[in-house]
C-alpha cells in the first residue's frame, strides 16, 4: 500500500477564479506546513487570467489534485470540493490568501482532542495587496468572552469536522457569497464551535475582496437568515406585536409624526413598512395626539391605542407604554404575544426586512432582544482625567470583526418575559446591522432633509 492510498486527515482545497497574482503564494503556504497529513484541492473556477499557467508546476505533486472547469461560483466549487476530499477534517483556503506554518498543526489538534467540536477557527492577520500586514483580528474567546454566537468564523480557513458538514447538508448553493455566514448559523444550531486566540492565516484585503461589498453581504444574510428559519420553524414562528409610539410633543417640530416627507406623511414610512413584514402578527400605534390616531386608523390592519398623556412626555421611559398596550390588548381580546417590537417614526428608512431579519435573528440565536445597529469604524475616545483616552488601547488591534456597534434606534425587539419595568432590553442581546444611509434618524431639521434626499434618490433609481 502506497502512502497516498491511506486518506490524509485533512483536506485544504483552494477555489480561484483569477486570482494568478496571489495563488502561488497560497499553495506555498500549504506546502510548507509543519502538518503533513494533508492533501490539496485546488479548483480553478474559469479563470481567464495567467492562474492555469501559474498552476502547471503542481501538476504532479501526489498530494495537490487540480480541476479546472467554466465558473461555477463559490458555492458549487465549495460542494465540489467536499465531494472529492478524502480528509476527516476540511478547510478552504482562498486563493488570495495564505496560511502561517502551523495552522493545520494546530486546528487538526483541537478537533482531534475535543471530539464535540464541530468547527475551529483562529484570529488573523490583515494584509494589503502587497502583503503588508496592517493589523490582527482577534476574535473573542467563545465560553469566556463571548456566549452569543451572532458573529461568524471567517468563511475561509475554517477547518470543519467533514462529517458534520456533511450532516448539515454541504454548502447551500442558492447564494452566490456568504457561504460562511449560512454554514456558521446551521452549525451554532447543531453543534460546538471552538476559536483559537492564534493568527494562523493571512487576510488579503483589496478592493477586489467581496467583503468590501457590504451591502451585498448584508441583503444575501437576510436572505440566508429568512431561509434557516423557513426550514426550522415552518409556520411554527413566534407572535410579535409591533408597537409604533408616537408623541404629541415633538422634540423636533410641531406636528412631526403627520409632517410631509418627499411626498408623504412621516409617520406613513413605518406604517407602511410594517404592513409589509410577514412575521409581525399585529401593529400597534398608540399616542396621545387624536390626530396622529385618526390619520393611523386609515390603514386597515392597524390599531389604535390612546396613550396616556402622563406616558407621552419627552423625558418619559418607553416600559410604561409597552405594558399599558400588552394589558389593553389582553383586557380586549385576550391578545397575548410572545415578542415585542418597538418601531420609532423618526426612522423613515428603516425597511421591512430589517423588521424580518430582527425577528430571524431572535430565533436563530435564541436571544433575549434584538437591536438595530450601525457600524463604525472610526477610532473612538472616552474622557478621562487627562482628557481624551483611546477607547482601546492598542491602535492596530481590532477586536470583533473591526468595527463599534452605534445603536440606530431603528429596530428595538425583546421576548415578552425579558422586558422589565426599567428595560426593554434583555441580556442575550443580539442586533443585526444597517447601511448608514438606512440609519438615518431625525432629530433635527438637517436629518430630515437629509431623509427627504435620500429617499428622492432611490425612487429616481428604483
Amino acid at each position: 500500500m502506497t502512502k497516498r492510498a491511506i486518506s490524509p486527515k485533512v483536506t485544504v482545497y483552494i477555489t480561484a477564479h483569477n486570482y494568478g497574482k496571489y495563488i502561488k503564494q497560497a499553495v506555498n503556504s500549504v506546502l510548507r506546513q509543519k502538518f503533513s497529513d494533508w492533501e490539496l484541492i485546488i479548483i480553478n473556477d474559469g479563470s481567464t487570467d495567467n492562474t492555469k499557467n501559474i498552476l502547471k508546476p503542481f501538476i504532479g505533486n501526489e498530494k495537490i489534485k487540480i480541476i479546472h472547469q467554466e465558473k461555477r461560483g463559490l458555492a458549487v466549487s465549495n460542494n465540489i470540493a467536499l465531494r472529492l476530499s478524502s480528509g476527516k477534517y476540511i478547510m478552504r483556503l482562498d486563493a488570495d490568501d495564505y496560511l502561517d506554518e502551523n495552522a493545520l498543526l494546530v486546528l487538526s489538534n483541537i478537533l482531534d482532542t475535543h471530539q464535540n467540536v464541530g468547527l475551529v477557527y483562529a484570529d488573523y492577520y490583515r494584509i494589503d495587496q502587497k502583503g503588508r500586514v496592517i493589523d490582527i483580528e482577534r476574535r473573542k474567546k467563545i465560553g469566556k468572552e463571548v456566549f452569543l454566537l451572532d458573529l461568524p468564523a471567517h468563511g475561509a480557513c475554517t477547518m470543519i469536522r467533514k462529517s458534520c458538514l456533511l450532516e448539515v447538508g454541504g454548502y447551500n448553493e442558492d447564494f452566490s457569497c456568504q457561504d460562511g455566514y449560512d454554514l456558521w448559523i446551521k452549525f451554532v444550531n447543531k453543534y460546538r464551535s471552538y476559536n483559537v486566540n492564534i493568527p494562523l492565516f493571512y487576510y488579503r484585503q483589496h478592493e477586489a475582496s467581496l467583503s468590501r461589498n457590504k451591502s451585498r453581504i448584508l441583503a444575501t444574510r437576510g436572505m440566508i437568515k429568512r431561509n434557516f428559519v423557513e426550514r426550522k420553524f415552518g409556520k411554527n414562528m413566534p407572535k410579535v406585536l409591533a408597537i409604533i409610539p408616537v408623541r404629541k410633543q415633538s422634540n423636533v417640530c410641531a406636528g412631526f409624526a403627520l409632517k410631509n416627507l418627499a411626498g408623504k406623511p412621516l409617520i406613513d414610512y413605518t406604517i407602511n413598512e410594517a404592513l409589509k413584514s410577514k412575521l409581525l402578527d399585529k401593529i400597534v400605534v398608540t399616542s396621545d395626539d387624536k390626530d396622529i390616531l385618526s390619520h393611523a386608523r386609515k390603514f386597515a390592519k392597524v390599531i389604535t391605542i390612546t396613550r396616556p398623556r402622563e406616558m407621552a412626555m419627552p423625558n418619559s421611559r418607553i416600559e410604561p407604554t409597552v405594558d399599558f398596550v400588552l394589558k389593553s390588548l389582553k383586557r380586549k381580546s385576550g391578545y397575548q404575544p410572545e415578542a415585542a417590537m418597538l418601531l420609532y417614526i423618526h426612522s423613515p428608512l428603516r425597511k421591512y426586512k430589517h423588521i424580518d431579519k430582527a425577528i430571524d435573528t431572535m430565533l436563530i440565536f435564541n436571544a433575549d432582544s434584538v437591536v438595530s445597529v450601525c457600524e463604525d469604524y472610526n477610532f473612538a475616545y472616552q474622557h478621562a482625567k487627562n482628557g481624551l483616552t483611546p477607547l482601546f488601547k492598542k491602535r492596530l488591534l481590532r477586536l470583533e470583526r473591526n468595527s463599534l456597534y452605534k445603536e440606530n434606534g431603528a429596530v428595538y425587539l425583546s421576548k415578552i418575559n425579558t422586558i422589565k419595568k426599567d428595560s426593554f432590553l434583555g441580556k442575550r442581546l443580539g442586533h443585526i446591522v444597517m447601511l448608514p444611509q438606512e440609519s438615518v434618524k431625525i432629530e433635527h431639521e438637517f436629518d430630515s432633509w437629509l431623509a427627504d434626499k435620500i429617499i428622492r434618490e432611490w425612487k429616481e433609481n428604483f
